[in-house]
C-alpha cells in the first residue's frame, strides 16, 4: 500500500479508537481493532476490496485471525444475522468461532463482504496419546501436533485458559491448525474437550488429511500417518490422493470409524473467487493446498520469492478463481506468511504488539506472547442442521 493510504489509514483508525463505545480487541498476531471495517490490504495481498469482490462471490480457506466481524486470510467478513454456522457438519452459532480456528468462509460481496456460510473444520479431534511438554508437541491418532508458545489453549464451553503444561495423555481434545504432509500439523487452535479422568466412555474421533495408501485386502486406509480398519466396501469410493475426512467414535478403548467422506473445496462455481491459506503439498497432477489442485500460468503473480519457490513444505497465502470444480486458476502466490498476521489491517502503533515470523521459526511453532481478552460475539439464531451423510457399518480398528 502506498505509504499515504497507510498514514490515512492510521489516522482514522485512530480517530475511531477515540470514539464512545468503539472497542478494540486483541489478537493473537498482537493486536486488533474489532468492527472498524479497515481494509488497507486485500485478499491473499492482491488488493481485492469488500467494495470490489468479482465474480459471483467468494470462498475463503483459512484461519480466524481476529474478530470484529472475523477476519480470515487478511480479509474483514461481515456476520450477519442470515449467516449460517456448522462445527464438523453440526449445525452452530456464531458463539463457537474461536480465533485460531481453522474455517472455510463463503460470502457474498454487495458493497462488503458479507459470510453466509462459516464452517469450523477441525483438523483433529481424539485422545492425547502422548506429551512432549519440552517440544510443545502432542499425538493424537498418530499424527504429530505442532503447537507455538502462546497456541491458544482452551476449555470446551468455557472462557477458561489453560497453559501447555495441562494438557496430558488421555485428555479428549479437538484441534484447529493446517496440515504440513506426513502426519505433522501446525496447531493454531486447541480445545480440551475432556480432562483425561473424566472422559466418558464414548468419545468422538476426526481427522483429516489427504489418502497416501489404500489396502483392500487388509480393509485398511492410511491417512498421514494414521492407519485405520475400515468396511472394505467403503474403500471404493476413495481413492489415494484424495481429500477426506473421517469421523468415529472410541469405544472402550478402541477407534471406530463411522464414516468416510471425500472432502472438497466449498467453491465449485467457475469464476468464484478463492483465497487459500496452507502447505503446499505435491499432488499426481501437479500443486496442492487443502487437496485443492492449483494451475498456475504466465500472468501469476509472486510476491516473497518466485516461481522457483515453490516447494513442498512451503506455507503460502493463494488468491485466484474456480477453474473446475477442486481447481483453481491462481493468480497470486505470496511466501513465508504468517497465518495469524496475514495481510490483516495496519495498526495505531499503540495496538500493536510483538510480532513473530513463523516461517523464521516454524520449527518451534512460536507465537508472540499476547493477552486475549474475552471477546463479544453476536447472537445468532441457531439454523437447522445439515443433512447427515449415510454412515456404512465399519469394522472396529485397534
Amino acid at each position: 500500500m502506498p505509504k499515504v493510504l497507510r498514514r490515512w489509514s492510521l489516522v482514522l483508525a485512530l480517530a475511531l479508537v477515540a470514539l464512545p463505545g468503539t472497542r478494540a480487541f486483541s489478537d493473537p498476531a498482537g493486536g486488533g481493532i474489532g468492527g472498524l471495517g479497515i481494509h488497507p490490504g486485500g485478499i491473499g495481498g492482491t488488493g481485492i476490496h469488500p467494495g470490489g469482490i468479482g465474480g459471483t462471490g467468494i470462498t475463503a480457506l483459512g484461519v480466524i485471525q481476529r474478530f470484529g466481524s472475523i477476519y480470515v486470510n487478511g480479509q474483514e467478513y461481515v456476520l450477519s444475522p442470515q449467516t449460517r454456522y456448522s462445527v464438523d457438519g453440526t449445525a452452530g452459532t456464531a458463539k463457537d468461532l474461536r480465533l485460531g480456528d481453522r474455517v472455510t468462509v463463503q460470502a457474498a460481496a454487495d458493497g462488503q463482504a458479507v459470510a453466509q456460510v462459516v464452517r469450523v473444520e477441525h483438523a483433529v479431534i481424539g485422545r492425547v496419546t502422548n506429551v512432549d511438554a519440552a517440544k510443545r508437541q502432542f499425538t493424537i491418532l498418530g499424527e504429530t501436533i505442532q503447537a507455538g508458545k502462546m497456541t491458544p489453549l482452551t476449555v470446551h464451553n468455557s472462557d477458561q485458559s489453560l497453559p501447555f503444561a495441562a494438557l496430558k495423555a488421555g485428555d479428549v481434545v479437538s484441534v484447529s491448525g493446517l496440515d504440513r504432509g506426513n502426519g505433522h500439523w501446525l496447531a493454531t487452535e486447541i480445545c480440551r474437550r475432556y480432562p483425561a479422568d473424566a472422559a466418558p466412555a464414548r468419545v468422538p474421533l476426526l481427522l483429516r488429511g489427504r489418502v497416501d495408501a489404500i489396502y483392500p485386502g487388509q480393509n485398511t486406509l492410511e491417512v498421514g500417518a494414521t492407519k485405520l480398519k475400515v468396511n472394505g466396501t467403503l474403500l471404493r469410493a476413495i481413492q489415494v490422493g484424495q481429500s477426506v475426512v473421517v469421523r468415529g467414535e472410541y469405544t472402550d478403548g478402541k477407534t471406530r470409524a463411522e464414516s468416510i467422506s471425500p472432502t472438497a473445496l466449498a467453491a465449485q462455481e467457475v469464476g468464484n473467487r478463492v483465497s487459500l491459506l496452507g502447505y503446499l503439498d505435491r499432488g499426481t497432477d501437479g500443486w496442492t493446498t487443502h487437496g485443492v489442485s492449483l494451475v498456475e500460468n504466465h500472468h501469476t503473480l509472486y510476491e516473497n520469492g518466485d516461481a522457483a519457490d515453490m516447494q513442498a513444505g512451503s506455507m503460502v497465502a493463494i488468491s485466484g478463481k474456480v477453474k473446475a470444480p477442486g481447481v483453481v486458476a491462481v493468480e497470486s502466490v505470496t511466501f513465508s506468511v504468517n497465518p495469524m498476521d496475514f495481510d490483516v489491517p495496519v495498526l495505531p502503533p499503540m495496538a500493536q504488539g510483538a510480532r513473530d515470523d513463523w516461517e523464521r521459526s516454524e520449527n518451534e511453532g512460536e507465537r508472540p506472547e499476547v493477552n486475549s481478552p474475552e471477546i463479544e460475539r453476536p447472537d445468532v439464531e441457531r439454523p437447522e442442521l445439515e443433512p447427515q451423510v449415510e454412515r456404512p457399518e465399519l469394522l472396529d480398528g485397534d
